[in-house]
């Protein structure tokens, strides 16, 4: 056994054992049980009381949003809408970036984006409202408060709203008080660590999440994130991550795929095969999280088949 495949490894226990560790505030975990429409429509009716939520549907996790050439883009955790036409993004937010006002404004635009096509009327937003919803582990506004819920009011009047259908919901899952969570409470107390399974919903997000970490395809797709997140720490350089990514890879594939994140994707696809993945999955989770083309993917693949048949 050479190090490098040892070290490679240890690297994948460890990556076992922190995935089996993963709560419901890991991003990938809560993007993976939201993606279940009975839950997902459960949490948005327990964030949002006064409203009457009907099953969601369109449950798109990580979905993109791009607008002009050079405009940043967009992914949001969980995007999904009801059937009276109102649009539903759900984030979880682990660290405190300082920009999360600024974030939820750029998100209610591209949401637009994606409900008015060209030579749409602008009225027609008036049928879609849309609602971002961050589910945080800080107290961004600094009260207290389990819940903030945001419109846009007249100045000299709060009383009266612009009725432009936006609305921002930031949950505090480090709140002192709870009046303000009603149902939530329990999913907050989860967020926090403390795992209330008398409440039914909770007992079955407490179970989905079991049932995800036991799936051999959401444990690939963890390993991908985990390696393109430690990547992104390495190279330390958010801004820059694709254009880089993209050099890197071009220049392993062309070179020989000789570097030595190169070794690691094969080895990972080695991995992959050995658990029995599905090859199709395997490509698709190899261009998501490597920023890649499908076809660079496949070239990828092809070259663990060759080294693995030697």
């Amino acid at each position: 056994m050479t190090t490098s495949l040892a070290q490679f490894q240890a690297t994948t226990r460890q990556l076992w054992q922190a995935w089996q560790a993963k709560t419901i505030t890991s991003e990938l975990i809560f993007e993976m049980v939201m993606q279940n429409p009975t839950l997902c429509t459960e949490l948005v009716q327990r964030a949002l009381p006064e409203l009457e939520v009907g099953p969601l549907h369109l449950v798109n996790p990580q979905q993109d949003v791009h607008s002009a050439l050079l405009a940043r883009a967009v992914r949001y955790d969980i995007y999904a809408q009801d059937e009276a036409g109102r649009t539903f993004v759900l984030e979880m937010q682990v660290k405190d970036e300082r920009d999360l006002a600024e974030r939820i404004r750029y998100y209610q635009g591209m949401m637009d984006q994606l409900l008015l096509r060209s030579g749409d009327s602008y009225r027609q937003l008036a049928t879609f409202p849309t609602y971002v919803i961050f589910f945080c582990q800080f107290d961004y506004y600094g009260r207290g408060w389990a819940r903030y819920r945001f419109e846009d009011r007249e100045i000299t009047d709060p009383l009266m709203t612009a009725h432009n259908g936006q609305h921002s919901v930031i949950i505090n899952a480090t709140a002192s008080d709870y009046r303000r969570a009603g149902a939530l409470g329990p999913f907050l107390d989860l967020m926090a660590g403390n795992v209330n399974n008398k409440d039914k919903f909770i007992a079955q997000i407490q179970a989905e999440i079991k049932s995800i970490k036991m799936n051999q395809e959401r444990w690939l797709e963890n390993m991908l994130y985990e390696l393109k997140m430690q990547e992104r720490f390495d190279a330390g350089e958010e801004q820059g991550l694709k254009k880089g990514m993209e050099k890197g890879i071009q220049k392993g594939v062309h070179q020989g795929l000789s570097t030595e994140r190169n070794r690691t994707i094969l080895k990972l696809i080695t991995r992959a095969q050995q658990r029995g993945a599905d090859h199709t999955a395997v490509i698709a989770d190899l261009a998501d999280f490597y920023d890649i083309s499908k076809q660079e993917a496949q070239r990828y693949y092809d070259q663990a088949q060759l080294t693995n048949s030697h």
